[in-house]
């Protein structure tokens, strides 16, 4: 009889994941969101976006099993390839792309934000406008990162000084927006 536990056991490595010792030289596998392409010619690097950073991934024309031109940004990716040190790229590591599947493309070519530049220049209206896009930026998401942070050492402290946390019901006077019933 096999025992189901309901999670499925993850095939694709974390940033974490590689940055352990021993990894380098190993055949991995990853996946990601295309967070920018910089096409060199013979030689291209796609830097794929995880939730714990940016993941280096170097394209070279004969190495690997598909077209470049396959990849657009914004596409969610899962690539194999081997696992090599280079100080230059995000983190200390690269990846040599030798097989990618998609699972996901973005339905227009263009994003309505540039979330591969550090700073999004555009207006804050913009931003808001398109909220789960402009999260994508690096800078944008390390906004609420710092938040998190602060409010985890305030609970901390609490929790070392033997606080305890409640959660109160809020009970407004007023209906909510829109004019929905409460």
């Amino acid at each position: 009889m096999e025992f189901m536990t309901g999670v499925k056991e993850k095939e694709t490595l974390e940033l974490s994941e590689l940055l352990e010792e021993g990894r380098l030289g190993e055949e991995v596998k990853v996946n990601g969101a295309v967070h920018t392409i910089r096409d060199m010619g013979t030689v291209a690097f796609v830097i794929l976006r995880k939730r714990e950073g940016l993941v280096q991934c170097v394209y070279e024309e004969g190495s690997a099993t598909f077209d470049l031109k396959e990849i657009k940004e914004a596409s969610t990716l899962e690539v194999e390839g081997v696992l090599e040190q280079n100080e230059k790229a995000p983190n200390g590591i690269e990846i040599r792309m030798k097989k990618v599947k998609i699972l996901s493309q973005p339905e227009d070519e263009m994003m309505p934000l540039a979330i591969s530049k550090w700073k999004l220049n555009t207006s804050l209206e913009a931003k808001l406008n398109y909220r789960s896009i402009s999260l994508r930026n690096i800078r944008e998401r390390a906004k609420f990162r710092i938040q998190e942070g602060l409010t985890r050492a305030f609970r901390d402290f609490l929790y070392s000084q033997e606080f305890t946390e409640i959660h109160t019901p809020k009970i407004g006077a007023k209906s909510a927006e829109g004019g929905a019933n409460l």
